[in-house]
């Protein structure tokens, strides 16, 4: 089940489906939504709502803090609760497979959901699966530093149509904020040869509410913060990825490029396609400019300051 490599594939009713199940998925899990955090590709719905619509998602991307659900009857309980859902685990290629951190489930209509399971355990590597206690069914997938979403989160109440016809409910999600976003979303580029990684994250910069002096604020406040380190990688991978060196002018680096391949049809002529890798480079250009700016101009002034007699 390869995902689609440009914004053509991606359609909204597949988006609202996903929406639809995510609102099922948290009315069903009972005191264990609160251990559920969304990530992944529909977190630009509700942290982006200024300009473009965004492309949408084909899945539903969840970290779970394994922390909060202590014992195997928790486990059998998140188990039980998936499948009376009507979710059922899957492989990567939507066989049915046991255990699996990919499940599975369609609407009345026919769309197909992929809920997937990640966590992160720092004793693990990083694409380590493991099997939790229960029936044996369910796994998670080891994304690290993807627990940085238990601190930089928004909650946003969400309406939706239940799946199986059983009415509207509104849920409170708990979704990766702007900072959270940003350096899971870093870390998949720089893991993964996929174009939308690239999309997604120059979406949510780029559409900020508050422009790119709020986003800078905000992720310069966070590498003075718990997840400081993360925050750092983050940014490298933001330059190395986006931002011109001795060696390559940042629009010609596959950051820019993959954005610009997503967003563009093939048959825009090659000009059309530069401009947009161009504006992309300099869009990451400033942001980091800026962040090093205020950081540098904060540690003068710290340096300078009187102390006290």
């Amino acid at each position: 089940m390869d995902e689609p490599q440009t914004r053509r594939g991606y359609t909204l009713s597949r988006t609202v489906a996903c929406e639809r199940a995510l609102v099922t998925l948290l009315r069903g899990l009972g005191a264990w939504k609160d251990s559920v955090y969304l990530v992944g590709g529909l977190v630009p719905r509700y942290l982006a709502q200024e300009g473009p619509s965004h492309a949408g998602t084909l899945d539903l991307d969840v970290v779970i803090d394994i922390q909060l659900l202590a014992g195997i009857e928790a486990y059998r309980s998140l188990e039980d609760n998936l499948r009376g859902l009507g979710f059922r685990p899957v492989d990567r290629q939507g066989k049915p497979a046991r255990p699996s951190w990919r499940w599975r489930n369609r609407t009345e209509d026919g769309e197909t959901i992929l809920l997937e399971l990640l966590t992160d355990d720092p004793e693990r590597t990083g694409g380590q699966v493991q099997v939790i206690p229960g029936e044996g069914a369910i796994s998670v997938l080891n994304i690290p530093c993807s627990s940085i979403v238990f601190d930089h989160y928004q909650v946003r109440e969400i309406r939706a149509e239940l799946l199986d016809g059983k009415g509207v409910a509104t849920e409170r999600v708990k979704h990766a904020d702007l900072v959270g976003f940003t350096c899971l979303k870093a870390m998949a580029v720089a893991q993964r040869l996929k174009q939308k990684d690239a999309y997604d994250l120059i979406y949510c910069i780029e559409h900020s509410p508050g422009g790119l002096d709020a986003v800078c604020e905000s992720l310069r406040a966070a590498l003075a913060g718990k997840h400081g380190t993360v925050v750092e990688k983050a940014l490298q991978i933001l330059e190395e990825h986006f931002v011109s060196d001795a060696e390559t002018e940042g629009h010609l680096k596959d950051g820019p490029v993959a954005v610009a391949a997503f967003e563009l049809d093939a048959g825009e002529p090659r000009e059309t396609r530069i401009l947009r890798q161009r504006h992309v480079a300099r869009l990451v250009e400033l942001l980091l400019g800026q962040i090093r700016q205020a950081a540098v101009f904060r540690s003068r002034k710290r340096v300078h300051e009187p102390t006290e007699p």
